[in-house]
């Protein structure tokens, strides 16, 4: 199988480059930037540049759950844009509130975007993950009123700052995809103190490595 490894870092890479060296598969691996401009952008690049079974977005995110503490694997199955529209007085409006987009524009789904499972994955009984609801944002969240809106609006389970555009590309370039996010910290006001990167990309790098060898 030919397959695109993406991440926004290298380091986030480097869970997926030493796991990817013991695959049989054809893989390409792909450091995009942080960001949703920056992960668009490389992601379409490589996927219009050569043809691929299945594309891949690992990293780490943030977590709103209890459910998903440090150091857990979720693959994120629903993702939203979550400061895609306009700040008022009554707080964040997104564009289909404002009508400027409408909810089930292609690839959008009542305002959201979805994960769809590649055959290859569905036919073995699915992914050994959780499923989760990401928002993605320009600016990571620190402050707690910012949290409360997000959890109010999105009920999300995790926070990233590329999700939702790695969705975006690939469901519009019709390409089967799938997600993998590590834990390494909660969504809380900012405290990197708590932050357990190290421990997010050890269970990364299994996440990755249980995800290759579903697909031999």
């Amino acid at each position: 199988m030919k397959i695109l490894i993406t991440a926004a870092t290298d380091n986030e890479l480097l869970a997926a480059r030493e796991a990817a060296a013991a695959s049989a598969h054809l893989i390409t691996l792909a450091v995009t930037g942080i960001g949703m401009a920056a992960t668009a952008y490389h992601t379409a690049k490589r996927l219009w540049g050569e043809s691929f079974d299945l594309a891949v977005n690992t990293g780490i995110a943030g977590s709103f759950s209890a459910r998903f503490p440090t150091g857990s694997v979720v693959c994120p199955v629903k993702e939203y844009f979550g400061d895609s529209g306009v700040q008022t007085s009554a707080g964040f409006s997104s564009l289909f509130d404002e009508q400027l987009l409408g909810a089930n524009t292609f690839p959008f789904v009542d305002g959201a975007l979805y994960h769809r499972m590649p055959a290859a994955i569905g036919s073995a009984g699915g992914l050994p993950f959780p499923p989760a609801t990401g928002v993605t944002l320009q600016m990571a969240t620190g402050v707690q009123s910012r949290i409360d809106e997000l959890q109010e609006r999105f009920h999300p389970d995790i926070e990233t700052m590329e999700g939702a555009a790695f969705f975006y590309v690939c469901l519009s370039e019709g390409v089967p995809f799938v997600a993998l996010r590590a834990i390494s910290n909660r969504v809380e006001v900012r405290n990197k103190a708590a932050w357990d990167i190290p421990l997010a990309m050890r269970s990364l790098q299994g996440a990755v490595r249980r995800l290759l060898h579903l697909l031999v």
